[in-house]
């Protein structure tokens, strides 16, 4: 288990993203992202400090859209 940086399509998925590993016990926060992706994300991550198989299964079930996930 290390620290992810998980880049999303918009801030409100990253919002959505941040509640839902929350409420299911995650450590998370959102963080400015200070190299916008070129690929049109929104310029904010998720930062994950656990583990990355879990958090990504319940940010796909929340629909939650993942652009890509960078370990930090």
């Amino acid at each position: 288990m290390g620290r992810y940086y998980i880049s999303t399509g918009s801030i409100t998925y990253a919002i959505k993203g941040r509640d839902t590993l929350r409420n299911k016990g995650f450590k998370v926060w959102i963080e400015r992202n200070s190299k916008v992706l070129s690929s049109g994300g929104c310029g904010y991550n998720i930062v994950l400090d656990g583990d990355i198989n879990s958090a990504e299964r319940e940010l796909k079930k929340a629909g939650v859209k993942i652009l890509q996930i960078n370990e930090g």
